[in-house]
């Protein structure tokens, strides 16, 4: 039976954080077309509602668009740039410090792989930072051995063929300079009231009664 496999991009190609700003938008201007054809709201207020949903729907398109443009850098690279083999040698955990919504200074967990590039050549052994991942890669890594890809620049390089398991598991790596807590626990919390709000708003559409 072929092994179910985890896919994990770089927290720069994750469309996570556009997917609450976007619900919000749709569930809003659903609310706000099922008024106008009800006729429970009059011009001012119709115009009021709209221009309050603008700024959640300007945030996910502005993390939409970095998102896919990452992504295609990605499928650009993978077309026609230079390949390599490689392996994942150890991965760094940083505390990536970032300002709340009263001011505080919160950290957040993000991990880099490090990989050895295997090639013919001078540059043989040398090793590869990659971009940050939102996910411990470690925990559900399933092999070391990698594919890289390199842009035009030679200077970005892409990960392949990164095999991770759909749960966690013990890490495979014996070297991880991982993060110690310290992450704020207040995003996941918002997430969560965000969303149940959003399905609240939603049942109000579709049973009006509620």
């Amino acid at each position: 039976m072929k092994m179910l496999r985890r896919k994990v991009l770089p927290e720069e190609e994750e469309f996570r954080d556009m997917v609450i700003p976007a619900a919000f938008a749709a569930v809003w201007y659903t609310m706000l077309l099922r008024a106008l054809l009800n006729h429970t709201t009059g011009g001012l207020n119709a115009a009021i509602f709209a221009a309050a949903g603008i700024l959640p729907l300007y945030i996910a398109a502005v993390k939409g668009c970095a998102a896919l443009s990452c992504r295609e850098k990605r499928r650009e690279a993978t077309a026609g740039g230079r390949c390599c083999r490689g392996i994942i040698r150890y991965v760094i955990g940083e505390k990536v410090p970032f300002q709340g919504r009263h001011g505080h200074i919160y950290y957040r967990n993000r991990y880099y792989l490090m990989i050895e590039k295997l090639e013919e050549g001078f540059d043989s052994g040398m090793e590869i930072k990659t971009a940050a991942y939102r996910v411990p890669v470690h925990r559900y890594l399933k092999s070391r051995e990698v594919k890289l890809y390199s842009d035009k620049s030679g200077w970005k390089w892409y990960v392949e063929e990164l095999q991770c398991g759909i749960f966690r598991q013990p890490s495979i790596i014996s070297e991880v300079g991982e993060c110690d807590g310290g992450s704020y626990i207040g995003d996941t919390v918002f997430s969560v009231i965000y969303i149940i709000i959003l399905i609240f708003m939603f049942l109000q559409v579709i049973f009006p009664d509620l």
